[in-house]
């Protein structure tokens, strides 16, 4: 596709310094799905950072910064983690998370100090939506091919598709729901340089089919619900009963048609079902490829056994937090002492954004936190966004219930892009 390249008409226009800064975000979409490539992300980031500053000078970027509270507070939560060094014992671990979480740094110093204009922002949309479902057929081509020589069907569902790309399903399905939402956007108000909306439409079944073999839980709730309300939207408010009303049928003659063809995915909503559980228990963590018995942990009661033991943590802690260096510590101590050997074997987390910040950080973190990633931004996209920034914000504070999405390189890397890329294209003050 031309527009994707800014080969046509209107790319062409863009100025040169538009371009480079496209051609920057083009690179870092496809690099998250390039596996353990961290000195050419840390080189994208330091280039983001220089294309910055060479777009406005120190004075317009402390006025918008001044305009986006929640950027400043993303750069004073990061000032925050050099603090908690200090009341860290583990200072390795510390390092290495500081170092994990700098996203959430430098994205909102060099992205959220910008203005970008709506045609810029369109086409980086589109190239988000482009790279994931190429991403998409790769992924479901390499499993396939695992399939046809094994048999086992097992390669064609969640973490089996993104272990080609070294990730988590739960992170990849962000960037398909983020993708399909963005393309629906673009189709709905028609932008012009889009002249080919047939493939468009197909990259969205191809999202919509990849997105359910993931079998991400949250993130297939937040985009069937979030799509239900936008056609309830449409045929209320902007009386357009007929697409409304086509795009619910659709959704459920999908559902159906996948739930049919795939059962395995429909195992991980019965897993729903068995939230009951003992610490000491040795059964086996539930996997979509097995079969469901109330002894198995899995991704309910797992976290309700998880959240339980980050609350005991925390709360013995509630006014410096144990530091970023001591968390898994800390949390350690409660799963020994309860008897909880698969979350020590397993090194799990507390899988709660929020809980996190409060066992780090103390109740002060916890706000600050809250502010930044939820309150704000909220207030920002409902005063001032659209319906795509309103679902990628909603899915950001949805998901961070259920994973510590800082704990990991890449949800430092989406959390820190998109917060900021949303914030640049808000107030151009």
């Amino acid at each position: 596709m031309k527009a994707l390249v800014l080969l046509d008409g209107e790319g062409s226009r863009l100025s040169v310094k538009e371009k480079l800064f496209y051609w920057l975000v083009l690179l870092f979409l496809i690099s998250l799905f390039i596996p353990r490539m961290p000195v050419i992300t840390n080189i994208l980031l330091g280039m983001f950072v220089i294309i910055s500053f060479s777009n406005n000078s120190f004075k317009g970027k402390f006025q918008l910064l001044k305009a986006r509270p929640y950027m400043s507070l993303f750069l004073l939560y990061y000032l925050l983690h050099l603090l908690s060094v200090l009341w860290s014992e583990d200072k390795m671990e510390a390092t290495t998370q500081l170092a994990m979480r700098m996203p959430i740094f430098l994205f909102p110093l060099a992205i959220g100090t910008m203005v970008i204009n709506n045609q810029l922002r369109d086409r980086i949309i589109f190239a988000l939506a482009i790279v994931t479902t190429v991403a998409a057929l790769v992924s479901l081509g390499l499993s396939f091919n695992q399939y046809r020589a094994t048999g086992n069907t097992g390669y064609l569902y969640n973490d089996s598709l993104t272990v080609h790309f070294f990730q988590q399903s739960i992170y990849v399905a962000m960037l398909v729901n983020i993708s399909i939402v963005g393309l629906i956007y673009l189709l709905s108000k028609r932008a012009s340089f889009i002249t080919m909306p047939g493939l468009l439409y197909l990259a969205i079944l191809v999202l919509f089919g990849y997105h359910f073999l993931l079998a991400s839980r949250s993130a297939m709730i937040l985009l069937y619900g979030g799509l239900f309300l936008f056609a309830v939207y449409y045929i209320i408010k902007k009386r357009k009963y007929l697409e409304g009303s086509t795009l619910i049928l659709g959704m459920f003659i999908g559902a159906f048609i996948l739930f049919k063809f795939f059962p395995k995915t429909v195992q991980r909503f019965k897993e729903l079902t068995y939230t009951n559980y003992q610490y000491s228990s040795k059964g086996a963590e539930s996997h979509y490829d097995m079969q469901l018995n109330s002894e198995q942990w899995n991704g309910a009661n797992t976290r309700l056994a998880l959240w339980s033991c980050g609350w005991e943590a925390a709360k013995n802690n509630m006014i410096t937090g144990v530091g970023i260096g001591d968390r898994i510590q800390a949390v350690n101590e409660v799963y020994k002492a309860r008897n909880f050997n698969m979350a020590i074997e397993t090194k799990k987390n507390v899988h709660n954004s929020y809980l996190d910040a409060l066992l780090t950080f103390g109740v002060g973190g916890l706000l600050m936190f809250l502010l930044a990633f939820v309150v704000l931004p909220l207030v920002d996209v409902a005063k001032w966004g659209n319906m795509f920034d309103l679902f990628v914000v909603t899915a950001f504070i949805v998901s961070m219930i259920f994973e510590v999405y800082l704990a990991r390189s890449i949800g430092s890397m989406l959390a820190g892009f998109f917060f900021s890329f949303i914030a640049a294209t808000k107030r151009n003050t």
